[in-house]
Parts: structure tokens; C-alpha cells; sequence
């Protein structure tokens, strides 16, 4: 595993790119392994992710890996900003982030989905739309989170509202 990431990330940074994003982890191990090889034989700047579901008992992986855990873990392999994507809404990663920040001094990377999917007349429709994430990615903003972008059902227009609204904050 560690010479399938190795030549990933050597390729990416002789085609001239600047970090990496290790993402949608959901086991230690491997997002360790794909780190290590990372910092190891590039000069990239690394970011790793872990996704989680809720449970009854909080925020978990698929392998059991809590988000402070996680940020903790990633930390310790050698990430240089930690975070979570994929999996949950805007709410939930606010929640998720909140328990991050917690444990970690790192910067944090949050990518959203916009919602949970629902399965519609035969069409994936996520719910939550620009304005309403724009809500949430002002509270990530203020739970500490550094780097907010969209994964899943997301699109041009809900990364615009944020840029937009932080382009007024910024004049």
C-alpha cells in the first residue's frame, strides 16, 4: 500500500502540485500509511480527512475512530491540516469540527456534503442549499475551521455564497 501511495504522491508533485488531500479515510492505518509516504518522499504539504457517521454513541468511522481520535491520529502520522469530509451535512460537521478543534491546533479542512441524499423520482437530490450552508459554513468558520469547501451535492452556487459573504466581511 505504501508504494501505491508513493507513486501517487511523487507524480503529483512532479506535475507541479503543491500539497495533497488524503481523504474519505476511515481507518487509522491506512491514512497513516498514505501520509507517511507523503512527507516522506515529497515536499507537498498534506492534508488528511476522515469521514464519520452518527451513531447513538457520537461521531464514529466505519472503524471506529472518533473525530478526536482522528485529529489526534493524523496529527501524530504527520498531517500538516486534519479534517473530515464527506458523510454528513453541515450541521453534523460543525459538531464534528467542534470535537477536532477540541484536541488539535492544526488547521482544519471541512468539505460538506449538502445534506444526505434522498432518492426522488429516480434522482439523487441533496437538500441543503446555498443560503442554508452558508449559515453553516460561517458557524465552521467560527468553530475553528480554516480551510471550508463542499463535497457531495454541493456546486458553484454554494461555494459562491461563501466567497461572496467573506468578500463583504473583507471589505
Amino acid at each position: 500500500m505504501y508504494e501505491a501511495f508513493r507513486g501517487q504522491v511523487v507524480a503529483l508533485e512532479s506535475g507541479g502540485a503543491n500539497g495533497v488531500v488524503v481523504e474519505t479515510m476511515t481507518a487509522m492505518e491506512e491514512a497513516s500509511i498514505a501520509i507517511r509516504a507523503a512527507k516522506e518522499n515529497t515536499k507537498l504539504v498534506v492534508a488528511a480527512t476522515m469521514t464519520f457517521d452518527k451513531g447513538p454513541r457520537g461521531y464514529f468511522t466505519m472503524m471506529g475512530i472518533t473525530p478526536e481520535k482522528a485529529a489526534e491520529g493524523l496529527e501524530a502520522a504527520g498531517a500538516d491540516i486534519v479534517g473530515s469530509n464527506c458523510g454528513n451535512g453541515i450541521e453534523n460537521m460543525i459538531e464534528i469540527a467542534k470535537k477536532m478543534r477540541d484536541v488539535t491546533e492544526k488547521p482544519i479542512l471541512v468539505h460538506s456534503n449538502a445534506g444526505i441524499p434522498d432518492l426522488k423520482k429516480g434522482e439523487i437530490i441533496y437538500p441543503e442549499s446555498p443560503m442554508y450552508m452558508l449559515e453553516g459554513f460561517l458557524k465552521l468558520k467560527e468553530a475553528g475551521v480554516n480551510i471550508i469547501g463542499g463535497c457531495c451535492g454541493t456546486g458553484p452556487e454554494h461555494i459562491k455564497a461563501l466567497s461572496d459573504t467573506i468578500k463583504k466581511g473583507n471589505e
